[in-house]
């Protein structure tokens, strides 16, 4: 442990670790170092300067060490704290599965604002990572139970602690599947799923953070990128009733084939996120 940490107020703990996120080549040095001490000392990052000349013990020297040394070697900070935000809600997140982001918010609140959902209907969260969608929705609507899926039984075991802890009354039914593999319902009324939709290619140029330590499951799109969202619309026809809604995230360079939905479904909405990309789609079983 250095000098300057081992001062320890937390003025001296803030520059430190900045100055050691900084040698590593991440351009949130000062955020992250202040997000970390947060979590540690368990103060807001304005009363951390309010409290700059609090004196640190020994133990949140340490712990905070240890987090400052995780996120050098580029682990995000959301694996770092086991938490993230997502629609103003606290989900437990680790290297199972997917890191939750504002893009797939927009999705979801424009299905919340948009989507009349009664308490009886049948939804699907496929691909549902860690349970964040299927909770968002049954937090925000009279629904009382929904069918989650994954293709990771790890990422199922995620999902489960966070509906456990945040739809205490609600219920859900845990599916281990790829798509539509292992269904044996259907007639749902609405299927949401956020889709591995990266080109293989691709994920060799994104940050480390993502590539070194969030799922490839998740990620990999195949070649083209658009290979797991084609086959969820061609295959989620017969798992619709007739009038059903899917909505899917993808990329923003996504084309949607007409001979994808010809004669099976109409365009109800192109969503864009909050950079105003296209970023979902929405399509009702014809």
């Amino acid at each position: 442990m250095t000098h300057r940490l081992e001062k320890g107020t937390v003025l001296s703990a803030l520059m430190w670790g900045s100055s050691e996120l900084k040698g590593a080549g991440i351009e949130s040095f000062r955020l992250d170092s202040e997000i970390l001490l947060s979590e540690v000392l368990g103060l807001s990052r304005i009363q951390l300067y309010i409290n700059y000349d609090r004196p640190m013990n020994q133990r949140e020297k340490e712990r905070y060490f240890l987090m400052i040394k995780r996120r050098k070697r580029r682990e995000p900070i959301a694996y770092i704290l086991n938490k993230k935000e997502f629609m103003s809600l606290q989900f437990y997140v680790d290297r199972r599965v997917l890191i939750p982001r504002p893009d797939t918010e927009c999705m979801v609140e424009w299905l919340l604002k948009s989507v009349e959902i009664s308490k009886n209907d049948k939804i699907l969260d496929l691909g549902t990572g860690s349970g964040c969608i299927a909770v968002s929705i049954l937090r925000n609507t009279s629904l009382k139970r929904i069918f989650v899926s994954d293709i990771s039984e790890e990422a199922l075991l995620v999902a489960d602690r966070n509906l456990k802890v945040l739809c205490p009354d609600k219920e859900y039914i845990l599916i281990h599947s790829s798509l539509f593999e292992k269904f044996s319902d259907s007639d749902f009324d609405l299927i949401i799923s956020n889709p591995p939709y990266i080109k293989r290619e691709d994920l060799r140029l994104l940050a480390p953070e993502i590539t070194e330590f969030e799922p490839i499951v998740a990620l990999d799109g195949g070649d083209s990128g658009d290979e797991i969202v084609n086959r969820l619309i061609l295959e989620s026809y017969s798992y619709l009733r007739r009038g059903g809604l899917i909505i899917f995230e993808h990329s923003e360079d996504f084309v949607l084939l007409e001979n994808l939905i010809k004669d099976r479904f109409s365009v109800v909405h192109l969503g864009r996120d909050y950079s105003n990309r296209y970023r979902f789609t929405v399509l009702r079983r014809l």
